[in-house]
Order: C-alpha cells, then sequence, then structure tokens
C-alpha cells in the first residue's frame, strides 16, 4: 500500500499554518535523517510506502500534538474544508448536498491511498461509510477518513450531524464503519 503524495502535502500545510515554516523545516530534517524517502520531493502523484508515511504522522503527532491521535479527525476536517473551500472540491457540491459529497467519499480514497476499499451503504435515515481491505488497518486511515467526511458534511450545512461508530481500527476491529445520521 502506498499514499499519495498529495496527503503529505496537506500536512505540510497544515503544520507550517499551525507552528511555522521554521518548524516544520526542522521537523522534516529530524524525519530525513530516518525515512529517505521524504528526502526526496514529493508531489502531489508521488507514492509513498505507506509505513514510511505512517511513521512520518506518528512522529508528527508527538512532536506538535502530545500524540492526541484526535487530531487525525481534525486533519481530515480541515482537508475537507480546504478542499470545498478554496480547493478541488469547491465547484463540485453546493449547501445541502450531503448524500452526493458521501457518495463522492470513495473517490478521495482512491486519491490518497493505493489499496483498501471504501463504499457507501445508505440507510432509512442514515448513511453509512465502510473502509475495508486495508493492508495496513490504522487509526490514522479511520480517523482522517472520517474527519473529512464529518468536516465536509459540515461545511456543506448539516445541522444536528451525528456518527456512530459501527467498527473501527481504533476498537481494533479489521475495517471501519461509520453511520452519518444528517439534517
Amino acid at each position: 500500500m502506498e499514499v499519495k503524495g498529495v496527503a503529505f502535502l496537506a500536512r505540510q500545510q497544515m503544520t507550517v499554518q499551525a507552528h511555522g515554516e521554521q518548524a516544520w523545516r526542522d521537523f522534516l530534517a529530524d524525519i530525513k535523517k530516518r525515512e529517505p524517502v521524504f528526502s526526496l520531493p514529493i508531489l502531489p502523484v508521488t507514492r509513498i510506502p505507506v509505513d514510511a508515511f505512517l511513521r512520518f504522522n506518528e512522529e508528527l503527532l508527538q512532536r506538535f500534538y502530545g500524540g492526541d491521535q484526535g487530531v487525525w479527525w481534525q486533519f481530515g476536517v480541515k482537508s475537507a474544508e480546504y478542499a470545498l473551500g478554496q480547493g478541488q472540491l469547491k465547484a463540485m457540491f453546493s449547501p445541502g448536498d450531503f448524500r452526493r459529497f458521501l457518495f463522492f467519499t470513495p473517490g478521495i480514497w482512491k486519491g490518497y491511498f493505493t489499496e483498501g476499499e471504501m463504499e457507501v451503504l445508505p440507510g432509512q435515515g442514515y448513511t453509512d461509510l465502510h473502509i475495508f481491505k486495508v493492508p495496513k488497518p490504522h487509526v490514522y486511515f479511520e480517523l482522517s477518513v472520517m474527519g473529512f467526511a464529518a468536516g465536509g458534511l459540515t461545511f456543506l450545512g448539516a445541522k444536528n450531524l451525528k456518527h456512530e461508530v459501527l467498527k473501527g481500527f481504533t476498537r481494533k476491529d479489521p475495517d471501519v464503519l461509520y453511520r452519518f445520521n444528517v439534517s
């Protein structure tokens, strides 16, 4: 499994905004000593080995956020806000396009990760998002992707947004299943 460089570039942008350019440079210099893949130029289409990418994210979490895994959820929320507000998804969705947005989320998965699958399971008054066949189940994938879904729904105007974790890597399950109730 590989992670596309766009995920790394998003972490770079968020870290620079929150902690400054010098803090990012210092962090990256330390990472390059242990993870040679980050010594090469990272472009949006660059494929980063999943183990190196996860170690990078874990170190980022330790260095800047005291190891709080909930920050990965916030990374997903911020990514959705950027994508829908000024990025590649800005012209694709209008306020209230909740279900359409959720049906688009498997495309987001494929845009970031080379393996694993995501599907949308519509129900009566809810929509489930299911991540499965991930060769390297890691909490990062669950929280950042489901955070993206929640952030996108909120950005599009969802009121009283609720989600329920039915399965998750956070619970040591082999796949992830979240139920979103949107009004």
